[in-house]
């Protein structure tokens, strides 16, 4: 019985996991309402330097974003203990100011107000993810932080379009009033993680110790594991770039489809990939061996892969209908995506026993995830595509999987060749 693979784990105290659970999920619902509340926005007819003025505001903020998870692969990964709490409210709080910023600045200053608005976003997941990582129910944990990925992002950009056709809020104004009305409920989150428990002797002993990482600790990580690391940033880096494309134009998407006048359809239909993807991934919990749940995300990850491009060609025979796609086509990318920030990074780390924190790994892998969003959505602009959104988006989701469901293969091999020789990756926790 001790070796069995499969086990219901005894859980933190109760008031402790649902101050992580409901501090994690609405600290990162805070976040999205001031990062993502300008999305509700078309901003159409509009044109700055001869481009779409929607996509230099989304490039703008994203190249902010993506520099934050270079900044973050240090500060983050060095992140003490003490200093967290501080740093979320600092860092979420200079972002609602630069919406005020894009509010009343003049129009070619919009975009500089956007990118320094995306500029300290990109490190709050991995504050709020250091409440969570290393303990045994961490991937409980992560499911409701996660969770924000798919309800929330859809969420205020309903309270967004909601603010905008109920209340006549200008487009401009939007993206500060929607970050505002979050503000206060981010406070009393960061609030929550702050009061939570620290992990306990039996965390440590199932999860390995978590600790701030320095310069050569990263680079120690890089020379032992960087092979089988760089094909789950390969992974990682597509699933970012789609998934990101996805959610930046969900409002272009659907006006396509014809439901533009239908603002509650970006969230009604995130919420069955919300609940079919966090209780599959809340799953892992009940796998103790590490190793096992490790290739537990990746199997799902690469059965998603070639999920996506089948169903992304029924859609365009025709068997599939429009909602019904982007639905799965929903589940296919966030499913393999929340995997990545829930399981498979932490048990990566708690296979190999490295002390350390997944942190490091995430900021790694989400620093080249963005600079490819960003290529991506610089190619649609200027590479005079005749494609629409739909069309692109289902180019993006064929090639992307192909190449993802490629590299999970290579590397579950390669993780299993180098079992046979290094006995770090043969650990079962």
């Amino acid at each position: 019985m001790k070796n069995m693979a499969f086990r219901v784990p005894g859980f933190l105290p109760q008031k402790s996991t649902l101050l992580l659970m409901l501090g994690a999920f609405l600290s990162y619902t805070g976040m999205y309402a001031v990062r993502k509340a300008f999305l509700a926005g078309q901003y159409t007819g509009l044109e700055l330097y001869g481009m779409d003025f929607k996509t230099i505001l989304v490039i703008s903020q994203v190249l902010g974003y993506m520099c934050s998870k270079f900044v973050g692969i240090k500060f983050v990964s060095e992140m003490t203990n003490q200093k967290r709490a501080q740093s979320l409210v600092l860092l979420v709080g200079f972002g609602l100011l630069m919406l005020l910023a894009f509010a009343l600045v003049p129009m070619w200053l919009k975009p500089l107000a956007l990118f320094l608005n995306g500029l300290p976003l990109g490190m709050v997941f991995g504050l709020v993810f250091s409440y969570l990582e290393g303990r045994k129910n961490t991937e409980l944990l992560a499911a409701a932080l996660s969770a924000t990925f798919i309800f929330s992002t859809g969420f205020v950009k309903t309270v967004g379009v909601w603010l905008m056709q109920g209340f006549g809020v200008g487009e401009f104004v939007m993206p500060f009033l929607t970050g505002a009305v979050f503000f206060p409920v981010f406070l009393v989150s960061v609030r929550m993680l702050n009061r939570s428990g620290q992990r306990s002797a039996e965390d440590l002993s199932l999860r390995s110790e978590r600790s701030p990482m320095d310069a050569r600790a990263r680079l120690d990580f890089l020379r032992k594991h960087g092979w089988v690391f760089g094909g789950l940033v390969v992974v990682y880096v597509l699933l970012t770039v789609v998934r990101d494309f996805r959610d930046n134009f969900m409002v272009e998407f659907w006006a396509e489809l014809g439901m533009q006048h239908k603002p509650e359809m970006i969230t009604l239909t995130e919420i069955p990939v919300a609940v079919l993807v966090l209780v599959v991934t809340a799953f892992g919990v009940l796998i103790r061996d590490n190793r096992k749940a490790f290739n537990y995300g990746m199997l799902l990850s690469l059965c998603c892969c070639v999920g996506i491009v089948l169903l992304t060609r029924l859609f365009d025979s025709g068997a599939v209908s429009p909602v019904g796609w982007m639905v799965m086509n929903g589940v296919g990318l966030y499913l393999p995506y929340i995997l990545f920030h829930c399981l498979i990074f932490e048990r990566f780390v708690a296979m190999l026993r490295f002390t350390g924190n997944v942190g490091f790994l995430f900021y790694m892998a989400d620093a080249l995830g963005y600079t490819g969003s960003v290529g991506v959505m610089l190619f649609k602009e200027f590479s005079d595509s005749p494609l629409t959104w739909v069309n692109f988006l289902g180019d993006l989701n064929q090639t992307a999987g192909v190449v993802m469901a490629g590299v999970c293969v290579l590397t579950l091999a390669l993780l299993q060749t180098r079992s046979r020789k290094r006995p770090e990756f043969s650990l079962h926790s």
